[in-house]
């Protein structure tokens, strides 16, 4: 039996993998296979949460798993557009809920989680405007993905929710720490990469 780590390492290199398995598999028209693959990889998620303790998700995915196995036998085709699409929504969710009412805003908590210290004024309404830039950027994410779904051929689609998107996740991770040594130039800023490095380590430790 894998230990827990192990399944950490299997979900790691199977998101990892997605985006170039998924794309070949659309080129050469493999749908079937780039469908079982997104439902391997919710049933890895099932297992990590499942040892990690997390028993409604743990079911919650186990659902979703078993809706796509069923949906591989009617239309293996449509299952690809899913992620692209569900995923954003369900970040755009996470983030959008922080900003209802008197909440402190994600990337707020976030933030203080790093520095384990509360935040200024300043530094609280800077965190909470990138939260909702955050917010747009998802939701722009879907509606490009619904459009590149009816609209587009399945190659541009796959060219573009497989790889532009996750360069532009990175030019905007980029552009977010610039702007914010520039707007806050008192506070201390780590290194772009030691600054993930921490924002990694408080996404597994939360």
């Amino acid at each position: 039996m894998f230990k827990k780590i192990d399944w950490k390492l299997v979900t790691l290199l199977a998101s990892v993998s997605y985006p170039f398995l998924i794309h070949y598999w659309v080129l050469t028209e493999q749908y079937l296979l780039a469908g079982s693959y997104i439902a391997v990889i919710v049933l890895i998620l099932v297992i990590q949460n499942l040892y990690q303790g997390h028993i409604g998700l743990a079911l919650i995915l186990s659902i979703v798993s078993l809706g796509i196995g069923c949906s591989l036998w009617y239309d293996s085709q449509m299952i690809i557009f899913l992620p692209p699409i569900v995923v954003p929504l369900m970040l755009a969710y996470i983030f959008g809920k922080t900003l209802i009412g008197n909440q402190q805003a994600f990337i707020t908590v976030m933030a203080q989680k790093m520095r384990r210290m509360p935040l200024g004024k300043k530094e609280i309404q800077y965190t909470r405007k990138v939260t909702y830039l955050w917010l747009i950027f998802f939701l722009a994410t879907v509606l490009e993905d619904i459009y590149l779904a009816y609209f587009t051929s399945i190659e541009t689609w796959s060219y573009v929710t497989n790889f532009l998107n996750y360069i532009l996740v990175a030019i905007m991770f980029v552009v977010e720490y610039i702007v914010r040594k520039i707007i806050l130039p008192d506070l201390a800023h780590p290194s772009f990469f030691g600054f993930i490095k921490k924002l990694i380590y408080i996404q597994r430790r939360h």
